[in-house]
Order: C-alpha cells, then sequence, then structure tokens
C-alpha cells in the first residue's frame, strides 16, 4: 500500500510545478483512495507452463526469468530505454581487461548487508560444475575474482570486452544470498534483495510475492520502489481460459496472444479489435528475436542460388498472412531492428523476376530440403510455394526439436530453419553466430561460415571500447554477411502484450523483460 508521507506530498506538488499537475492530482486521489479502503495493489498474471524454479542460474525460459528479475538483483539492470543501469553497482573503473565494481548499500531479503563477496561467491557458484548451470558460459571470459573490500570488487577478464557489462545485466549473473544458497533454498523460495520478496508457492496453482519493504531504489521524486505491494502469478494452463479470467479481472496482463483467441482479439492488421480498445491497451515492442534460414556452407549451395532464394521470398507478405502483421519484415541482416547496428536496406530486397531468371540459368537445379519443426510448419511451406512458383521445387521436412538441435548442430542439414534470441543488447551477440572459432558443435556456428576478412572485423569489434567505433564495425560486418548471402533473414520479432487501461508504469525492453518497479494499479 502507497503511504502518503509528508515527503511525497511534497515531490507530488513539487512535480506539479514542473508541469505535472494533472498526473500529480491523479496520483494523490489514487493514493488516497487506496488508503482510505486499505487496499492493496497486487499485480496479477498467469504463467500457463509453470515456474520450474527460482534460482537464477537456471533462469533460461521466460516464466523463470520474469520471476527471478522480481527477487534478484545483479551488478546491472537493463531498463526500458534498452541502457545499461547501475543496480548493486554503482558503478565501475576498467583498465584494460580489469574492472573494479564499487557495491552499493542495499540488503538482501534476509536483512543481511551485500557485500562485495556475496557476488564473488554467486559467479563462483554460476560457473561451478556441480551447479551445472546453462547460462555458466557467460562469465567464461573471467579469469580472476578478487574481494578487494566489502564494497569493491575486481574481476579481470582474458582479454578486453567491450559488452561484459551488458551481459552482468542477464538473471544468470543475479547477486544470491550465500547463507540461503548453502542451505539450498534458492530453488525453492528465492534469496536475492530484489524489488519484491518470496511469499509463498502453493504448487500447480499459485505464487505470490510481497514487497520488499527495504529496497534500494527511489523514483525520480525520492520515492521508494516498488510501488506495488505485491505480485501474484497463477498457473492456468489452458490458454483460452486464461484470456476469460483476464477480461473478468482476474488477470491485469496477457502476456501471450495464443491462437484460440487471437483472432477475437486482434485485427488482421495486429491492432486491437473494436469491442476491446476502450478499456484495453496494446503494446508493440520490438523483440530480440531474428527469425532466419541457414545454409550450411559444407553443402557449398552456389551463391547465385542462395541470392535467388532470398529474392524469392516476400517478407512482407509472409508476416502478414501468417504473423497477422506481429514482426517486421527483415530487410537488414541478422542484426534485428532495435539494437545499435541494425542497418535497414542491406538485405536481399524481394525480387521474383530476377530470381526466376536464376533459377532457369541452371541446368539442373540441385535437391534441397529445408528442415523444421512443426511450430514452423507454415513459414517453411510459405518458402516452399515461393521457390516453387519461380521454378525450384524443394523439399520440407518436419523433425522433432531435438532432432533438429542436435542435426543442426552435427552439421547434417543443408539447408534449415534457426532463430537467436539476444542473450544481451549488443550486436555481437548476433555476430558471433558467424565467426569460424564458434563453428558448432563447440559454439553457435551452426551454418559453419568461415570467412577471413569477416573473422578480422569481428575480433576487432570484441576488442574495440569506443561504443560509435563498435557500431560502425557490426554494420560492416553484417553487411558483408548479406554481401555472401550466407543467411536468410526472415523477420524480426516484437512483443504483443495487452493489459487493462488502469495500470501504470508497465515496461519493457528489447529481452521482454517485465519491468514492474513503477507499475500503479488505479
Amino acid at each position: 500500500m502507497l503511504t502518503l508521507t509528508h515527503n511525497k506530498i511534497h515531490n507530488i506538488l513539487k512535480a506539479s510545478f514542473i508541469g505535472g499537475f494533472f498526473i500529480a492530482v491523479l496520483s494523490l486521489l489514487s493514493a488516497c483512495e487506496r488508503m482510505d479502503h486499505s487496499d492493496k495493489m497486487v499485480f496479477k498474471y498467469n504463467e500457463p507452463s509453470g515456474i520450474p524454479t527460482l534460482d537464477p542460474a537456471f533462469a533460461r525460459d521466460k516464466s523463470t526469468i520474469w520471476a527471478v528479475g522480481q527477487l534478484y538483483d545483479g551488478l546491472f539492470y537493463l531498463d526500458e530505454n534498452n541502457e545499461v543501469q547501475p543496480a548493486l553497482a554503482t558503478g565501475y573503473e576498467m583498465v584494460g581487461s580489469t574492472y573494479t565494481f564499487h557495491i552499493r548499500k542495499a540488503y538482501f531479503h534476509s536483512g543481511r548487508r551485500i557485500k562485495a563477496h556475496d557476488v564473488r561467491y554467486s559467479f563462483k557458484r554460476l560457473v561451478d560444475p556441480k551447479v551445472a548451470s546453462p547460462g555458466a558460459w557467460v562469465l567464461e571470459r573471467i579469469t580472476n575474482l578478487e574481494v578487494l573490500n566489502d564494497s569493491t570488487l575486481i574481476i579481470t577478464l582474458d582479454k578486453p570486452f567491450a559488452a561484459f557489462p551488458s551481459i552482468l545485466t542477464m538473471p544468470y549473473c543475479s547477486v544470491v544470498d550465500s547463507i540461503v544458497a548453502a542451505e539450498e533454498l534458492l530453488a525453492t523460495s528465492g534469496g536475492g534483495s530484489g524489488p519484491f520478496m518470496f511469499h509463498k508457492w502453493h504448487y500447480g496453482e499459485k505464487m505470490v510475492f510481497h514487497k520488499n519493504e527495504n529496497y534500494w531504489q527511489k523514483d525520480d521524486f525520492g520515492n521508494s520502489l516498488p510501488y506495488l505491494d505485491g505480485i501474484s502469478i497463477s498457473f492456468l494452463p489452458d490458454q483460452q481460459s486464461a484470456f476469460l479470467e483476464y477480461l473478468t479481472g482476474t488477470f491485469d496482463l496477457l502476456p501471450n496472444i495464443d491462437p484460440s483467441f487471437k483472432d477475437d482479439l486482434l485485427t488482421e492488421q495486429g491492432e486491437l479489435s473494436n469491442r476491446y480498445r476502450k478499456n484495453h491497451t496494446l503494446n508493440r515492442t520490438p523483440f530480440l528475436n531474428t527469425e532466419f534460414l541457414l545454409f550450411n556452407t559444407e553443402y557449398k549451395l552456389p551463391y547465385p542460388l542462395r541470392w535467388a532464394i532470398n529474392a524469392s521470398i516476400d517478407r512482407s507478405q509472409m508476416v502478414e498472412l501468417l504473423r497477422s502483421n506481429v514482426g517486421r519484415e527483415a530487410s537488414g541482416g541478422i542484426i534485428p531492428f532495435g539494437l545499435a547496428g541494425h542497418q535497414q536496406g542491406i538485405g536481399i530486397s524481394f525480387s521474383p523476376d530476377s530470381a526466376k531468371k536464376v533459377f532457369a540459368s541452371f541446368d539442373e537445379l540441385p535437391e534441397l530440403t529445408l528442415t523444421t519443426t512443426s511450430n514452423y510448419r507454415d513459414i517453411c511451406e510459405f518458402v516452399q510455394g515461393s521457390l516453387g512458383d519461380l521454378g525450384w521445387s524443394i523439399s520440407v521436412d518436419i523433425v522433432p526439436s531435438a532432432t533438429h538441435r542436435s542435426a543442426k548442430s552435427f552439421g547434417s542439414l543443408a539447408f534449415f530453419r534457426a532463430s537467436w534470441i539476444a542473450d544481451y543488447p549488443d550486436a555481437e551477440n548476433y555476430l558471433l553466430l558467424f565467426y569460424s572459432k564458434m563453428r558448432a558443435p563447440q559454439g553457435p556456428n551452426y551454418s559453419r561460415f568461415s570467412d577471413a576478412a569477416y573473422d578480422r572485423i569481428y575480433e576487432s569489434l570484441l576488442n574495440e571500447q569506443n561504443d560509435s567505433v563498435r557500431i560502425t564495425l557490426a554494420e560492416k560486418a553484417d553487411a558483408l554477411l548479406m554481401k555472401n548471402a550466407a543467411c536468410v533473414p526472415l523477420y524480426y520479432d516484437e512483443v504483443i502484450r495487452v493489459h487493462s487501461k488502469n495500470i501504470k508504469g508497465l515496461k519493457t525492453n528489447l529481452l521482454n523483460a517485465l519491468l514492474l518497479k513503477e507499475v500503479i494499479l488505479e
């Protein structure tokens, strides 16, 4: 519950004098109403797949990442403007490949003061083979962790890496309470310092978090965050039922637009249907996920055919027909829209007449199979139809997800669907997909692309510290990929969220985070 202290009233009045009079009055009235009726502001949403764990070392799926994001803080976080902001670190100095981090005065939910030792413990735990975290790789560059004193941690990398602070925003890098961790309670009740703290877990039904009254962060007017009194997460598996519960007010957010109700909720253009516009808000934001097709270079498909495949696909029509205009056609390279380094127009545009001439120039077109999973059958059959209309009949093979992952890793697929959701908001995270030293199965270079000029650009990007120079290098590397027709970008993803209009302050970022610290329920 929000309490109107003397300082808060002063700050609200101060806000009115700088141009926010109406907002300030509404906030004041809203807060008074909640106080008079002893209302609790609880944000409610549904996770149909459940939450498998509250341990940040295993935060690799959306449901876990969202929950972990409420319970834990790292040294940094990614804000709604997609900028790296200080969290438990007030700042840092960097000399070469050595970072000196300064730890702010903050407390775990247990009440214990956070110290540099806890950060060191958390990072060592993440890479501990006994823990077997899927996120251990994010700290593989660290060669030394040294605690100088309670508020100072020194981290040394094997070589300079400009994206390191971005990596530290990942949920994997959350700082955990070492005492709680020793008691092995992280998975079931958490042990962090985030804006909310664990309260109760009714397995298979609901999870409840309460406000962290001692949270370190304040808003622009000096008021303590978060505003919410709590979060309630339900585990209703049926998406249609969850949609109906949302419409009755049981849930405050529709985080997923399921096919079972998509056509009722959205128009063909991906906007809210008329019946929902009065009481609901639709937010569309870029999501760092590029959907694309990959060529295995070991199969040596000629460049003209790779170019023609790119030119055969009407991506705008694909997004309209198959995605209800959710997403953006890929007119650029592998770096998605919204991320620094993205360039519109560097991709191979839809040119069916030119593609048809290329196909016709071959005495015999090679047999080609596009491999995918059932979730993307429609996308790949659209590509199949596009090529067939222009004279090249290819096959589409639908395989289980596990088979698809294994086959692309070990190089047995010639042509296959792929996607890449960013681990951290840096173009380098996409460009590593084509770095020769990341060749699968040692890394995510599933195409086995190898180009000396590309490798030189990528390695320069790794070592460069100047942001503008890094962006220029990223643009140069992406343009080289498109010049080589190294892949077939299809579309850049978007996140669509629907929530009731009484929700204010709900934010996200390019990684689809659930940012609830400044949410108010009016």
